[in-house]
């Protein structure tokens, strides 16, 4: 398949999950405490941002004559697949904070250009680092509910 393709059919597959995730946060109930902004409000604008890059997108595939051939599936492809799934699936019983570090760091080791051996305390700090500090601004500070798992202990 052409990546031309794959671009466009991938950018108009953002626009509707970007559409449903918009209108999926009304669902997103007020918290006693929380600000005038709501949980609605970037889940939203994060919407908004994902279709304006894949409109972006959608032109910059359209200006360029790129026949550039690609595998859609291989192994790297399949293992980010399997693990985002496990993700969604483990993410109440595990918890944020724990799930988040597995696949930030299975997803950084199926990206990375360096041997793993040079790069190995970096993607491990990134992994570990990286949902702590989504969880203390988002769980703490703006009272986002995000499920403790197997760390329910420690709240």
């Amino acid at each position: 398949m052409k990546l031309k393709h794959l671009n466009l059919i991938f950018s108009g597959m953002l626009i509707v999950l970007a559409g449903i995730f918009f209108k999926y946060a009304d669902t997103f109930k007020m918290l006693p405490g929380q600000a005038d902004i709501g949980p609605k409000a970037f889940p939203r604008f994060v919407s908004v941002v994902i279709v304006i890059l894949a409109i972006l997108l959608i032109i910059t595939e359209l200006k360029k004559n790129d026949q550039t051939k690609v595998q859609l599936f291989n192994l790297k492809f399949l293992i980010g697949l399997v693990t985002a799934v496990l993700y969604f699936l483990l993410f109440k019983k595990v918890g944020f904070v724990l799930c988040s570090m597995v696949s930030i760091f299975v997803m950084e080791v199926l990206l990375l250009n360096e041997p793993f051996k040079k790069a190995w305390p970096l993607v491990t700090g990134v992994a570990v680092i990286v949902p702590i500090v989504i969880y203390l601004v988002f769980g703490m500070a703006l009272k986002v509910p995000l499920p403790a798992g197997l760390l329910s202990f420690l709240s």
